[in-house]
């Protein structure tokens, strides 16, 4: 089956990444093992869409042919009401385009989310540049560390405020 292959394994990856899932968690999720994951990450061709691949889009909310859709070079097919993050998401949630290129690019090293109301949360991405060496993910690390707890103390603000 023609198409670009690596393109929608760096969909999925991304889709994944944001949800906050390891592959193994997601490959659980799925009802395979974690190297399934990694091999559809690869980007590896396959002569045509598995089972799998109709499990992924299910459960990331997705039409069935979205991945036929993606390695067309268009993106997943959505239901209507959808927009564009699979379910649980309110319309115009959509991100600006210089975020979703960083959250495209480089590892993903940690996550949280501070409740910020009762029905708003901030959500933090922290990665590492795709250059960075080993030592820079490092230092990036323990820069988080310093910046985490002062960002983790925004949600008891929240909470005392509510009181």
């Amino acid at each position: 089956m023609d198409g670009d292959w690596l393109r929608l394994a760096q969909v999925l990856r991304t889709e994944r990444d944001r949800r906050g899932l390891s592959q193994k968690a997601f490959g659980k999720q799925l009802g395979v093992g974690r190297t399934v994951i990694q091999t559809i990450e690869r980007g590896r061709g396959f002569k045509k869409v598995t089972g799998t691949l109709r499990s992924v889009e299910r459960a990331l909310g997705w039409e069935t042919g979205s991945v036929e859709s993606i390695l067309k070079g268009e993106g997943p097919l959505l239901p209507p009401e959808s927009d564009g993050f699979g379910s649980g998401h309110g319309k115009g949630a959509e991100l600006p385009l210089r975020i979703s290129q960083a959250l495209t690019e480089g590892t993903t090293l940690d996550t949280t989310i501070v409740p910020l109301a009762p029905n708003a949360e901030m959500v933090v991405v922290v990665k590492g540049k795709p250059a960075a060496t080993k030592a820079e993910i490092r230092a990036a690390l323990v820069a988080w560390e310093k910046r985490e707890g002062y960002i983790e103390r925004l949600g008891e603000i929240v909470d005392e405020q509510q009181d």
